[in-house]
């Protein structure tokens, strides 16, 4: 029985956010989502309070627009419709501002490899942080030394003195909870 239970991926916070009264959800989206959004303008070269400012900007469209969002692989990405919310909003906060002091190279419209990159490293590193906390110390380390830093099994067992099995299977419950967490806070990344 707990097999099944830890083989079941929760429902997506994508789905989640959609539930208006759903405060938890809401509070996992804007911890996950926030840093991304934040970073990637100040990537951009906005300054921190306008990054602040677009940041809250999207969270409130992303909030008023989620209800009528159907996912769909061959109409579009989560993360493409983020990233033309936040395209449009950049673009809207330097309208606002008219400020002639933008950064030389500053072309909001160019940024979908960029951001492509960005959200899936962010993602990943926000459902690392998420598994963290149910594993041991040394099945993280183990992972940590055979995922992350690509070392071979029987470097990473030696290195613990375990058995080279023991590193297969840190890293094989290691991955299935991390591909569970992705899954939860991004249905792109399936």
């Amino acid at each position: 029985m707990a097999r099944r239970i830890d083989a079941e991926t929760p429902p997506s916070l994508l789905l989640r956010i959609r539930d208006h009264l759903d405060r938890e959800a809401w509070a996992e989206f804007t911890e996950v989502y926030s840093p991304l959004i934040y970073g990637f303008c100040r990537a951009r070269r906005l300054q921190p309070a306008d990054a602040a400012d677009v940041t809250q900007e999207v969270l409130l469209r992303v909030a008023k627009a989620i209800r009528t969002f159907e996912y769909d692989r061959q109409e579009g990405l989560f993360r493409d419709w983020l990233a033309r919310i936040v395209s449009n909003e950049v673009k809207r906060h330097v309208a606002r501002r008219k400020d002639p002091n933008l950064p030389e190279g500053f072309d909001v419209p160019t940024m979908s490899g960029q951001w492509n990159e960005t959200f899936h490293q962010h993602i990943v590193q926000a459902a690392l942080q998420r598994c963290r906390p149910h594993f041991t110390e040394q099945t993280w380390n183990v992972f940590l030394e055979s995922w992350v830093n690509r070392r071979t099994a029987a470097d990473v067992a030696a290195t613990f003195d375990i058995s080279v099995d023991k590193v297969y299977v840190a890293r094989s419950r290691v991955l299935k909870r991390l591909r569970r967490e992705v899954a939860v806070l991004s249905d792109d990344l399936l």
